[in-house]
């Protein structure tokens, strides 16, 4: 009994983590998708002054674009059917030849904050019927709804939902009843109260516009002006070169002394005004020599061992 109960514990566990995987995997995969397909409910009010509301369930296809620019309009499709199980009817008489209109209404929430997307408000008109339309009989085919979106600058993903929706008739040509305003049938929003009260959303990934390269100009490179040689004007200069005089002699007087003393005097024995005689250096050097001579004779001397 303890086994089978641990073992029914174990598989309710089991189930429960399933569930919620389940969930998970499809609540991630609905974030964010381009398109998404209901079952709303809504209530529906007649044009008519004093007409009963009319509560009935509709199937809304939202389709956006795969891709979107900031700055550039892209298309989004809204299709707005009732359920065919149970007929939603018309508050009156439609004649044949007559169109139906649809004016839906489409919001836009831009990310991040702050940002705008601009969305156009559409009213596609479906084809002519080819048939009246009793009062109370069921509702024609609505035409669908291919509405615009331009996102601004900074935009980096914009969630399309769809809500309200009005349905009105166009009178046909060549009767008495042609109009050019037309004439409202319903006026629809979401319900309150119900299983199906979330509406349409479609989520459209923004990319800001990827900037073209710009041609860059290769500088050309200017031909380097070779300088020519600017012509000046030639001044002549004329200079009076003056011959040296001829150098005069100096008759110098007579006497028993020689008239210049010569350069050297190894040649005329003028020690006197020589300079220093070198044989001062050489008789320096060689008593030098003597002294450091006697010198070593005399500490040999004192060196040698005394023979007893």
């Amino acid at each position: 009994m303890l086994k089978s109960k641990a073992r029914g514990r174990v598989a309710g566990r089991a189930a429960a983590a399933g569930v919620v995987s389940a969930g998970l995997l499809l609540g991630l995969s609905a974030l964010g998708a381009r398109a998404d397909t209901k079952t709303v409910t809504y209530t529906c009010s007649p044009g008519t002054s004093g007409g009963t509301p009319v509560t009935h369930d509709f199937t809304v296809t939202l389709n956006a674009s795969t891709s979107a620019v900031t700055g550039t309009q892209y298309t989004a499709t809204l299709n707005i059917q009732p359920l065919t199980t149970s007929p939603f009817p018309v508050p009156v008489q439609i004649a044949s030849g007559a169109t139906i209109e649809l004016q839906p209404t489409v919001s836009a929430s831009v990310l991040p904050v702050g940002m705008t997307a601009g969305v156009s408000t559409p009213s596609p008109v479906g084809p002519a019927l080819t048939a009246v339309v009793a009062a109370q009989g069921p509702m024609p085919s609505l035409p669908t709804a291919t509405l615009t979106v331009t996102p601004s600058a900074g935009a980096t993903s914009v969630v399309l939902t769809a809500k309200d929706f009005k349905i009105s008739m166009i009178a046909p040509a060549g009767t008495g009843t042609t109009t050019t305003t037309p004439t409202a049938l319903y006026n629809c929003a979401v319900a309150t109260t119900g299983a199906n009260t979330m509406p349409a959303v479609a989520t459209i990934a923004v990319a800001s516009p990827s900037a073209s390269p710009s041609a860059s100009a290769s500088a050309s490179p200017s031909p380097s002006a070779s300088a020519s040689p600017t012509p000046h004007n030639t001044k002549t200069v004329f200079e009076t070169v003056f011959a040296s005089p001829t150098p005069t002699k100096t008759k110098t007087t007579k006497s028993a002394q020689v008239e210049s003393t010569p350069g050297g005097g190894a040649a005329t024995g003028g020690g006197g005004e020589a300079g220093p005689d070198a044989r001062l250096f050489v008789l320096t050097g060689t008593a030098l020599m003597l002294a450091a001579g006697a010198g070593g004779l005399v500490l040999r001397t004192r060196r040698r061992p005394v023979r007893r």
